[in-house]
């Protein structure tokens, strides 16, 4: 496990919005998925994903970020800690929901339900390695 300096306040405090934003991210998330707009939801669960990774990033030093490719934050995140490894079935399924395009003729609207509690899961998964890491590490950033 490779680790960086210490953050700089500004890191810290960015690391942390971002972290924050993921929680209130996920929470919409699953807001929308009880409405049943499950469109939106999936939406969401992809920027708590990605906003949760983003925190990791700039606690390595990383500052300009891939912002719309959650497999590209996660590989930058896999050198602070062997946990995001195991991210990688949870970030592509994410990044191929992301490429969708629900609005083209004849795509299959019948599984939005479904769609969305996956998309919910996965983005579960990424907060969940991301809060472990918080907390491994709470003594150099801050706890989650």
């Amino acid at each position: 496990m490779a680790h960086a300096a210490a953050a700089s306040p500004p890191s810290l405090h960015r690391a942390r919005v971002f972290w924050e934003q993921s929680q209130q991210d996920l929470k919409t998330a699953k807001r929308q998925q009880r409405a049943g707009a499950f469109l939106d939801g999936r939406y969401f669960s992809l920027q708590a994903a990605l906003n949760a990774l983003s925190a990791v990033c700039h606690l390595q030093g990383h500052f300009q970020l891939p912002n719309a490719s959650v497999l590209m934050l996660l590989a930058l995140c896999r050198d602070a800690d062997p946990r995001f490894a195991l991210l990688n079935q949870a970030c592509t399924a994410l990044e191929e929901a992301a490429l969708q395009n629900p609005f083209v003729p004849g795509t299959d609207q019948g599984n939005g339900k479904a769609a969305g509690r996956d998309n919910l899961n996965h983005s579960e998964a990424v907060i969940k390695a991301v809060r472990g890491y918080l907390k491994d590490n709470r003594k150099r950033y801050f706890a989650p």
